[in-house]
């Protein structure tokens, strides 16, 4: 009698239990949120590959953030970040061509700091265009990437 073959070796995931993000980059998230296409329209145009950037996008800017920590002078809380925006209604009803997105920190010195600045032209994500700010400035912990 032949040997009864082994069963197959089945490799299965299990999704992540989703868990409350860090205030600070759920901060961000919320305040990138009014700027994602993607999140608006007759259709729902979001994806796992969008959703992840995004993700990804905030928890850099987090770290950006919390890096340059001691030159804002206190101890930054998520309600000291903030989003502003210049000609993005504008831009979006094609009267303009570029609007400019940035995030700012409200430091302890009553000085608001740029963390990041992005020019996002009609047509572009804000998401990749604030990622293509946010990769240059972490060149330094990267060397070689």
């Amino acid at each position: 009698m032949a040997p009864t073959p082994a069963a197959p070796n089945v490799l299965s995931a299990k999704v992540p239990t989703p868990v409350q993000a860090d205030p600070l980059e759920q901060r961000i998230l919320d305040l990138l949120f009014p700027y994602r296409d993607e999140c608006f329209g007759d259709e729902d145009s979001t994806t796992e590959l969008k959703e992840r950037a995004a993700l990804i996008l905030c928890e850099n800017i987090a770290f950006l953030i919390r890096h340059h920590q001691t030159t804002y002078g206190k101890y930054i809380e998520a309600s000291d970040v903030n989003l502003a925006s210049r000609n993005w209604t504008i831009m979006k009803q094609g009267a303009g061509r570029m609007a400019g997105v940035s995030i700012f920190v409200n430091g302890g010195t009553g000085f608001t700091h740029t963390v990041i600045r992005a020019n996002v032209k009609f047509g572009e994500s804000v998401v990749q265009c604030f990622e293509a700010q946010v990769n240059m400035c972490l060149e330094e912990f990267f060397p070689g990437i």
